[in-house]
């Protein structure tokens, strides 16, 4: 595919949507399905695009536009070109990555019908879709929906200044050329078949010629204003930028004011969890050593240190083969194998699992096994199997934690155990971990990924912390939760448990480790 540097221009939006908002022949549309709730757009509401040239991200320029919560959006994130007969994704974000069908994409791609955009890891996604034969033509759209779509795809990228009176102006020409293009059709059908008409004809091509100067007026006060308009907006939005976000994409911005200088103190404590191992002791006494490398059996999560030095992560992490059934696991085979391991555990045998843990501060992993765990076992429900042997199953609540102490004290993050149980309803918090594995690249190359989520009740609930809008996913188990302390830190309130839907979740608060 060739490269193409990226430039948005004039025909493209204000072009297009005049041509768009004439409807003529040929000329087709797509829509974009909004995958997931936001300020702007509800999930499953489908956006039409009339115009050549979009973009997408939370910039209110952004004809496709997301608000200041999805905070892994960049301003300007994304951007569909026409290109011929065909549509390109472009990825302009700095600072985050845009993906295709799941594959990251570098800089531009060419869309097929049905395929998935989605905006940074863990972010919003939107369906591409091309409607077929006569319903996929701009002149299906009524007249009324193309100039509100005009206003909001055409004129978007210059609204800031263009007040409600240049959207009667363009309403003004639109209409007009529609009664001139009406009234020539007309006219010529006429003179074919009707010369007793022509005094008739005469009158309204003196009628069409005023309306034609009048809407050349319109059209060059029109674009006068907008001219002035483009002005002042570009003037005002680089004193816009210097508030919301610097030139090198550093600084975050968002309204609880995290940025990335605050995470990045903060990346040094937080670890990769993969297991390496298991030492399984039968009740016969027999022993049976198991590597992960070479069975591939095992799982990842993600565990954090504290200044106290303890290092906590979930308890699902630490101990996996007590959440056998789990709704949230996907993976039947791995489900029946921790099923078998916590028969041995409960029936007179032992599981010690062999974790690493990595982080960005240190080359060499920290080792620990799941002995060294503190756990909270008192919600576990015992019962037997149909085959004689005991079994139980560990409940993903306030229970869901683990921790050991180690002599790293004074070197990790800050927590704050109180304010983990009065949170208050509607305050944003920041996760970091590392979803699907994602952040851990190698293990000279490890930097979690950002998350968050929004507090949805006062204080806990059954003794955990609910919050919705949320975007964290598995392999952010075990993680840190921060709130920001209006002091300059990101301070530790929970620990990050599971996920109830596509965007609500709980934490476990940092208060149950002590």
């Amino acid at each position: 595919m060739v490269q193409q540097t990226y430039k948005r221009t004039m025909s493209g939006s204000l072009g297009a949507g005049m041509k768009s908002l004439m409807g003529k022949d040929g000329r087709r549309f797509y829509t974009l399905e909004h995958k997931v709730s936001s300020k702007y757009h509800k999930a499953g509401e489908c956006q039409q695009i009339i115009v050549d040239q979009v973009e997408i991200g939370r910039s209110s320029a952004c004809q496709v536009r997301f608000d200041d919560s999805f905070v892994t959006v960049s301003a300007k994130h994304a951007a569909i070109v026409k290109d011929g007969d065909n549509w390109k994704l472009i990825h302009l974000s700095k600072t985050n990555p845009t993906y295709l069908n799941g594959h990251r994409v570098e800089k531009e791609w060419y869309l097929q019908n049905g395929d998935e955009i989605q905006l940074a890891t863990n972010g919003p996604k939107l369906g591409f879709i091309i409607p077929q034969g006569d319903k996929g033509l701009v002149k299906s759209i009524g007249l009324t929906a193309r100039l509100n779509l005009f206003r909001q795809q055409a004129l978007r990228p210059y609204k800031q200044a263009i007040t409600a009176l240049s959207c009667v102006f363009i309403a003004a020409i639109g209409v007009s050329a529609y009664f001139i293009a009406d009234a020539q059709n007309e006219l010529a059908e006429q003179r074919r078949t009707i010369t007793a008409y022509e005094e008739k004809i005469n009158d309204m091509a003196e009628e069409n010629r005023r309306i034609s100067d009048e809407m050349e007026t319109n059209k060059a006060e029109y674009e006068r204003r907008l001219m002035e308009a483009i002005d002042d907006l570009g003037g005002r939005m680089d004193e816009i930028d210097e508030r919301v976000v610097d030139i090198d994409g550093r600084t975050l911005g968002n309204v609880s004011g995290v940025n990335n200088e605050l995470i990045e103190e903060c990346i040094p404590y937080v670890y990769f969890i993969m297991t390496e191992g298991f030492e399984i002791c039968k009740p016969d006494g027999s022993v049976s050593v198991i590597s992960s490398a070479e069975t591939g059996f095992g799982w990842t999560g993600t565990g954090f240190m504290l200044d106290n030095g303890k290092f906590v992560t979930a308890r699902h992490v630490a101990e996996g083969w007590y959440f056998w059934n789990d709704p949230n696991m996907d993976n039947s085979d791995l489900n029946n194998y921790l099923m078998g391991l916590n028969m041995i555990a409960n029936s007179g045998g032992k599981v010690i699992a062999h974790f690493a843990a990595y982080s960005s501060a240190s080359s060499e992993p920290l080792r620990f096994t799941s002995e060294q765990f503190q756990c909270n076992r008192t919600n576990d429900v015992q019962f037997v199997h149909e085959n004689g042997y005991r079994l139980s199953r560990a409940m993903l609540d306030y229970t869901d934690y683990a921790y050991f102490n180690t002599n790293q004290s004074g070197a990790g993050l800050k927590y704050d155990s109180e304010k983990s149980n009065t949170l208050e309803r509607g305050t944003d918090l920041t996760v970091l971990g590392f979803p699907y594995g994602f952040g851990a690249n190698a293990e000279n190359d490890i930097n979690p990924v950002y998350g968050s989520g929004t507090v949805a009740c006062e204080g806990l609930n059954q003794g955990v912390i609910l919050t919705t809008d949320t975007n964290y996913e598995q392999g952010n188990s075990g993680g840190p939760a921060f709130y920001y302390n209006g002091e300059g830190e990101l301070v530790v309130v929970g620990i990050v448990s599971a996920g109830t839907g596509r965007t609500l979740g709980f934490l476990v608060p940092i208060s149950a480790i002590e």
